[in-house]
């Protein structure tokens, strides 16, 4: 009998351009990974107090990851380094400026480091 698979088609893991950037702050493990878009909303009302337009400003990107640590001693950056990393599920990270916004080292057992990374990436505007 041949073998059928029918149903919804899901993706799980993470992405190979997620674990790509967090590999250029940290050699390791990519255990979860997380990419968001946001910014910025001022609603403009007339004097009647209704709705007359909508302006979206202040755009940027948060980029959170975790990683098990394979080096034998990694460094955290500091809170303001400037990094480089490429787009990730087509969000455009590559032009703009992304920062390193926290990050924090955990030790468990007796070999087991942890890192978690916070960056935010600003857009370039044409």
């Amino acid at each position: 009998m041949a073998v059928s698979i029918s149903g919804t088609t899901v993706q799980w893991g993470i992405p190979a351009d997620g674990k790509t950037a967090a590999d250029t702050l940290v050699a390791g493990i990519v255990q979860d990974f997380e990419i968001s878009r946001e910014g910025n909303v001022t609603e403009i009302t007339d004097e009647d107090g209704d709705y007359v337009a909508r302006v979206d400003h202040g755009e940027k990107n948060t980029i959170t990851f975790s990683s098990l640590v394979t080096a034998v001693s990694p460094s955290l950056p500091t809170k303001g380094t400037a990094v480089t990393i490429a787009d990730i599920d087509n969000v455009n990270l590559a032009t703009g400026d992304v920062y390193v916004e926290s990050a924090s080292i955990a030790h468990a057992g007796t070999n087991t480091t942890t890192v978690n990374f916070t960056l935010t990436h600003y857009p370039t505007f044409a």
